[in-house]
């Protein structure tokens, strides 16, 4: 819409430089009264139709709701869900397909480039997929060390390359050698809230963990309560609601209207633009000023089609340079600029 309004706009400064060219003729006695009707006639119209576009625009692009992710917006996760990931794949390697979990593994850069593939937003499938490539190395060298089969940067690179938007989930429907997600995503739950609220949550006891989770080591990224805000609050999360109290306690947001909060739980998981679109009709709302940091946060709002997208954090901040896009390196940057506190 803003390219027809540019194109609109130039049209019109054209046409009117046709009818001020037809009118100055008159000085030298070649005056041009079609130039002038055409140019002024021309140009009046385009010069509407390029109004009536912004305005339209600006309408639909004005935002009247925030919609925040959670982990690396609301949330500082650095210590927790990436460091959760790596001991999963470190245990489960050890005692699930009793392999030698001799080197460190997952590191930020396969962290970053999980999440730079919007088919990776759920933490559980990344080590999941990673220990599907390992297993697969182990039966081509024999090696049982975790340091000779976890991929390299470039050789996970390659791997994520073969996996489409949306393909995973039949990969792991059909998969059968590996390990069932199920037996992975317990693992990382044990792992990430610790033996107590484990037990709490999940009603039985951790076999596989002592100690405190590593929520525990997370931080809110904002200061801010929700109603102080100034535009109603929506969050889409791949988190689950027991996952996203622990959130609400980091922020202080416990009266957080749970209405307002897609997740996990609801069987809406980003890409999919639905948790968006559920959030502007529960609030009667239709332009998003959506904050996220993975790719698979921006296909969602790609996908919806309305509103404005923020990238929060390193994982986006290349593509958000490259392509003109809003990029902040914190939450609180991005609303300390954007809503003007």
């Amino acid at each position: 819409m803003r390219f027809f309004t540019l194109i609109l706009s130039m049209a019109c400064v054209v046409l009117y430089g046709y009818a001020l060219g037809g009118y100055a003729g008159y000085s030298f006695g070649q005056g041009r009264p079609d130039y002038v009707v055409w140019g002024l006639s021309g140009g009046t119209l385009c010069g509407a139709a390029a109004m009536r576009l912004w305005k339209k625009w600006m309408k639909e692009t004005t935002p009247d709701i925030l919609i925040f992710d959670v982990d690396g917006v609301l949330i500082d996760t650095r210590e927790s869900f990436r460091l959760v990931t790596a001991e999963t794949v470190r245990w489960c390697w050890e005692n699930l397909l009793e392999g030698d979990a001799d080197c460190e593994g997952y590191t930020p850069e396969h962290f970053h480039l999980c999440k730079s593939h919007p088919a990776f937003n759920d933490d559980a499938i990344v080590a999941w997929a990673l220990l599907r490539r390992m297993k697969r190395d182990r039966a081509r060298t024999g090696s049982k060390s975790m340091k000779e089969t976890f991929p390299t940067l470039e050789a996970w690179g390659k791997e994520l390359s073969t996996y489409k938007r949306g393909e995973i989930a039949g990969e792991i429907l059909r998969e059968t050698e590996t390990l069932p997600l199920t037996e992975v995503r317990a693992v990382m739950e044990e792992i990430y809230y610790g033996q107590e609220l484990y037990e709490k949550y999940k009603g039985k006891s951790a076999h596989n963990i002592e100690g405190g989770g590593f929520w525990n080591y997370e931080k809110p990224a904002i200061s801010t309560d929700w109603k102080a805000l100034g535009l109603p609050v929506g969050i889409y999360t791949g988190r689950t609601r027991k996952e996203m109290s622990l959130a609400q306690k980091h922020l202080n947001w416990l009266d957080f209207p749970q209405e307002m909060l897609i997740s996990a739980d609801d069987g809406i998981s980003k890409p999919s633009p639905l948790g968006l679109s559920i959030l502007c009709e529960r609030s009667g709302t239709r332009s998003p000023l959506f904050f996220g940091d993975t790719a698979s946060d921006k296909e969602a709002w790609l996908a919806f089609r309305k509103g404005v997208f923020v990238a929060i954090g390193p994982i986006l901040k290349t593509e958000a340079l490259r392509d003109g896009n809003l990029h902040f390196d914190t939450l609180e940057e991005a609303l300390s600029l954007l809503l003007e506190k």
